[in-house]
């Protein structure tokens, strides 16, 4: 298996919840804990992976222009929404989360038979079910990431 080639369009992507803090994120470790019973099913949207820092404008005597200075980076928050199933044991441990333990969150790109891994920790910041009367009943899952993502190409 290889990873995902070229651009990145006609891709299937899954999402995996690992209850613990995968601590290795090296492709073992990844593989081991993207099964099927760590699959959030019935995902209807997933937001973005950020990578952004902050800059500092750093004033230079005598000359033009301003200096610049790398801050630190800020993970951000990843958010996805998925079709609330209470039967379903990843559902209701996203739902029930205080959020006071970290977790592990991969993210699996498939595209035909290869492969491409974004691993990733977070604390679940906030779990909101959605009940609207004339659609389906929703939840809407903000992950404060801790730190800054591992991408791991299936070999």
């Amino acid at each position: 298996m290889a990873s995902v080639q070229g651009r990145a369009a006609g891709f299937i992507a899954t999402l995996y919840y690992v209850p613990t803090v995968d601590a290795t994120k090296d492709l073992s470790s990844i593989s081991a804990n993207a099964i099927l019973a760590n699959e959030v099913k019935d995902v209807a949207d997933m937001g973005a992976l950020t990578n952004s820092r902050n800059i500092i404008d750093v004033p230079v005597y005598g000359a033009d222009t301003a200096g610049k200075l790398a801050g630190q980076a800020d993970p951000g928050t990843f958010d996805f929404n998925v079709t609330m199933n209470f039967d379903d044991a990843t559902h209701v441990a996203l739902k029930d989360d205080a959020g006071t333990t970290e977790h592990t969150f991969i993210i699996k790109f498939t595209q035909g038979a290869n492969s491409t891994y974004a691993c990733f920790d977070g604390f679940i910041a906030d779990g909101t079910v959605n009940q609207p009367i004339d659609d389906r009943i929703s939840m809407d899952v903000s992950v404060a990431r801790s730190g800054s993502v591992t991408w791991v190409d299936a070999a």
